[in-house]
């Protein structure tokens, strides 16, 4: 337990360290937007990540919309996703990277709409939750989380709900079948405590974990794809700086040939570009949550 302490502890202080790593990865100077006299955007994200993965992923998506816009983009970060969801409600950002599962829950109780979605390596606006095991453990199944400890990203996240409340709640799985069951706060985290051994699985984004497949980590079962994460913004927006966005961002797709140097330093959820969103495309999610079955006793 010390050990798996002391690599917990280092993988935060590594994480944490936002200036260093964004120093190292972006290959462009962090006040080049700062020097741009235009008006200031911002531009929020939920915290699916740690602050230091968000800001190096996603920083340089706001200098290429400060290059190719009238506008400065800035990253407003968040301590989680109701922040997040608060800060584009109140209007201290235009537009939020949003997850999809927030997504529908957002729009129903204030009104907000999708306007871009990233597509896959394949280039379709779909993305899977996959429940993720280490290589060495005997899980090959949901049924085989019994009596085992489960490691779960935010309770507001797809992936969460997904395996909860809808794997595990229709292979009659309740929570208390569980040897520990927690919800962490990034999927990062979800992770390295099912890399480490401090977790026997875990729940994530399959995007994250594919170059670990077959290594340190087992695929146990694939959610069915859902419409990607939304870019979403007040059904009032302003319609100048959302469509300066839509178009910047729409054009990264239109010479293959240049998306790669476009999108090199982007977190890999964007590297294959965008199309347009809207709320229609959505309803996949909605009838899962539909689907989803009452659980017994408490997570």
């Amino acid at each position: 337990m010390l050990v798996v302490a002391g690599l917990t502890a280092l993988f935060y202080a590594i994480v944490m360290d936002i200036r260093r790593d964004y120093r190292e990865t972006s290959g462009l100077p962090v006040g080049d937007s700062v020097l741009a006299h235009k008006p200031v955007v911002f531009v929020g994200v939920i915290s699916r990540y740690p602050p230091t993965i968000l800001f190096r992923g996603y920083q340089p998506i706001m200098d290429y919309l400060t290059e190719n816009t009238p506008y400065r983009f800035e990253l407003l970060l968040s301590q989680d996703y109701n922040e997040a969801l608060q800060n584009l409600v109140s209007s201290r950002v235009s537009a939020v990277f949003l997850g999809s599962y927030l997504y529908v829950q957002a729009h129903a109780r204030y009104g907000i709409i999708p306007v871009l979605k990233p597509l896959n390596e394949n280039l379709q606006p779909v993305s899977r939750s996959v429940l993720i095991a280490g290589i060495s453990t005997p899980i090959h199944s949901v049924r085989d989380l019994i009596g085992r400890r489960l490691a779960l990203p935010s309770t507001e996240s797809f992936s969460a709900h997904w395996i909860m409340d809808y794997e595990c709640a229709r292979n009659g799985i309740a929570p208390s079948d569980f040897a520990m069951v927690h919800n962490f706060s990034h999927h990062h985290t979800v992770i390295a405590q099912v890399t480490n051994g401090a977790y026997d699985a875990g729940v994530t984004r399959e995007y994250l974990v594919k170059d670990l497949l077959g290594k340190q980590l087992r695929a146990v079962v694939y959610s069915d794809p859902i419409p990607s994460s939304p870019l979403a913004v007040l059904k009032d927006h302003n319609t100048e700086v959302i469509g300066a966005i839509k178009a910047a961002l729409l054009a990264v797709n239109r010479d293959g040939s240049r998306r790669v140097d476009i999108t090199r330093g982007w977190d890999g959820e964007f590297v294959n570009g965008f199309v347009e969103a809207s709320d229609a495309d959505y309803a996949p999610v909605r009838v899962l949550t539909r689907a989803i079955v009452p659980r017994r006793g408490d997570r």
